[in-house]
């Protein structure tokens, strides 16, 4: 995201559900020990606002990677169960309709257990949303858009197996992303989200164990990985700059320049 904000694109970014049930620290984290929790009003009262401060926090994250808040939609979905319904998918394939991405990056539909993941739902939405974008529905004046290509995130859908579905498929990640010079804004935008338990210590490590992790496929110090949905079609054999540098390196000028460790001063601002 960083990286395509820098060279000129239009990024934007759809948030599903409003959250507040995830990882929130008074919703999922304070209420966990309790006897009791508040009656429905009292609790669905502190759930708004719990909602409300991690969008705030998202949007501060997004800014961090130099998006616009403009740029930034909520659509408040309850997570409560979330199911791929007609309702959330018109919604957003209007989204796509108005906005049409080139790119759409999203959760692979089968992550986890791929029935009740929220992020394998919200990856089998976006599917469904993209197929009715590219037709009419009644009731949207915009044309029809067709997205060329999505990418899945690799984290969640092509890790290490640590449950029995992640023993389905044997998903692979196909394309990587050098993101060592953008790692500190990456580290700075987990930070942001302070409600949902990602800053100071658990940052560090995740952009560590998963960006390190990705970065050593590839002999990079940070990178992220993805899956594509479609095969990629070139005139010529395609042969990227990484690739080709690498060839040209030494065993110990691979080693050094992967060897990288994401600076822990105050985040970026």
């Amino acid at each position: 995201m960083a990286h395509h904000v820098q060279r000129g694109d239009w990024v934007g970014a759809i948030v599903v559900t409003h959250g507040a049930r995830v990882h929130d620290k008074v919703v999922s984290d304070d209420m966990f020990h309790r006897q009791q929790v508040p009656d429905a009003s009292e609790l669905s009262a502190i759930m708004a606002e719990r909602a409300g401060v991690k969008c705030g926090e998202t949007i501060r994250a997004c800014e961090i990677l130099g998006m616009k808040k403009d740029d930034l939609y909520f659509l408040g979905a309850d997570d409560a169960v979330l199911l791929p319904e007609q309702t959330l998918i018109r919604r957003l394939a209007g989204m796509i309709r108005q906005l049409k991405p080139d790119i759409i990056v999203t959760h692979y539909p089968l992550e986890s257990d791929g029935v009740a993941s929220p992020h394998a739902i919200t990856g089998q939405i976006t599917l469904h949303a993209m197929q009715l974008a590219a037709a009419v529905d009644p009731g949207d004046r915009r044309p029809p858009h067709r997205v060329a290509q999505v990418f899945f995130f690799g984290i969640g859908a092509a890790a290490v197996r640590s449950h029995v579905w992640g023993a389905i498929g044997g998903f692979t990640n196909d394309v990587f992303i050098d993101i060592s010079d953008v790692v500190q804004k990456k580290l700075a935008a987990i930070d942001a989200m302070v409600s949902q338990g990602y800053g100071g210590a658990y940052a560090r490590k995740r952009i560590e164990t998963s960006d390190g992790s990705f970065g050593q496929c590839v002999e990079l110090p940070y990178a992220e990985g993805f899956i594509s949905m479609r095969s990629s079609t070139h005139y010529h054999l395609p042969l990227s700059d990484y690739d080709l540098g690498r060839a040209r390196l030494s065993d110990h000028e691979a080693i050094a320049r992967r060897s990288f460790r994401v600076k822990t001063e105050p985040p970026v601002s």
